[in-house]
């Protein structure tokens, strides 16, 4: 085994230890009262889950973006800390080390944190083999090349590390929606209750009409509508900007619908409207990852973008169109 390698799964475990410390405690402060208090509680909502899942994704592979991912959770938890402590953050402020145990053993798993990055960094670069030192060793190019690329089963370990990352995104929405305390009063552009209902019906009706338009070009792009030709290249850009403006106009729907309401189960419609939203924003993910590995199969992006419309247009028939419809749609 080489020797570089020594380290890493313990590194790696305790980085995930102490991420998922940092988390738990956030999560737990959450849930005991500071998701009352105005922008800090999303905040430690926000920290707990960036936490609890990049601890999660480091048990399976840890590139330098996830250890680069775990210092600025940490540094920002420690910003955040001395910030309260100090000049106070969004008008909130706390004293010393309150609330007892859970701001010391915090400062600990964010510095603990810290450290491991440091001396795991240190470790990579003190085995790194430079130019010089390998052409006095006599090793050829072809060698070192040999040395440096990546096993194929390292790629696939990375791949289903990237695919992991939807049904994370998946879950955090699910278990936010589960623990977050309903505002019903919550507002959308201005517009609440009815309003604001009407208002989402109609942006998500503009979203489903988006996502048609995606779908189309999409055929086109693939020579599925032969009556048009070959899709020019402007046909391309205007797939990935529609695209763009679709994810955009989602997100004030999305965040109404989770706040206002959170996840519900209470029915059948409203489990649907709550697990489709949830998985929507995972289908987002997962075509951006296919989007960004293209040795991937070539079914991989027609099936994941036809999963998003697919998504998109069961959230629409559910809610905006049941809401438009006089609150009923067949079958619910």
């Amino acid at each position: 085994m080489n020797s570089r390698s020594l380290p890493a799964p313990a590194l790696r475990l305790v980085l995930a230890a102490a991420l998922a410390a940092s988390g738990y405690i956030h999560a737990q402060l959450y849930i005991d009262g500071y998701r009352f208090v105005h922008i800090i509680g999303s905040m430690f909502l926000l920290q707990a889950s960036t936490a609890f899942a990049v601890a999660a994704l480091l048990l399976f592979a840890a590139p330098l973006l996830l250890r680069i991912a775990a210092v600025a959770i940490a540094l920002g938890a420690l910003a955040g800390f001395v910030a309260s402590r100090t000049i106070g953050l969004f008008g909130f402020s706390e004293r010393g080390l309150q609330p007892s145990p859970q701001a010391v053993l915090s400062v600990i798993a964010e510095v603990l944190i810290l450290l491991v990055v440091g001396v795991w960094q240190a470790s990579e670069a003190g085995h790194v083999p430079s130019r010089s030192r390998v052409a006095e060793s006599g090793v050829g190019e072809g060698d070192q090349a040999e040395g440096l690329a990546h096993p194929v089963g390292h790629r696939r370990l990375h791949d289903v590390l990237w695919l992991l990352l939807p049904v994370v995104v998946m879950a955090g929405l699910f278990w936010y929606g589960r623990v977050h305390t309903p505002n019903y009063e919550t507002s959308l552009f201005g517009s609440r209750g009815n309003d604001a209902r009407l208002l989402k019906a109609q942006l998500g009706s503009a979203l489903l009409g988006l996502a048609l338009i995606q779908l189309l070009l999409a055929l086109w792009i693939y020579g599925r509508l032969p009556a048009l030709g070959a899709a020019p290249h402007g046909v391309r850009t205007t797939h990935r900007l529609i695209g763009l403006t679709a994810f955009l106009l989602s997100l004030p729907i999305a965040r109404h619908c989770i706040t206002a309401y959170g996840v519900q189960l209470t029915d059948t419609r409203v489990a649907l409207h709550s697990l489709i939203g949830c998985f929507l924003y995972g289908a987002f993910v997962a075509k951006v990852v296919v989007v960004r590995h293209r040795r991937w199969p070539g079914w991989a992006l027609p099936l994941a973008g036809g999963t998003l419309v697919t998504a998109i247009a069961l959230i629409w028939y559910v809610a905006p169109f049941w809401y438009l419809n006089g609150s009923q749609a067949p079958g619910l």
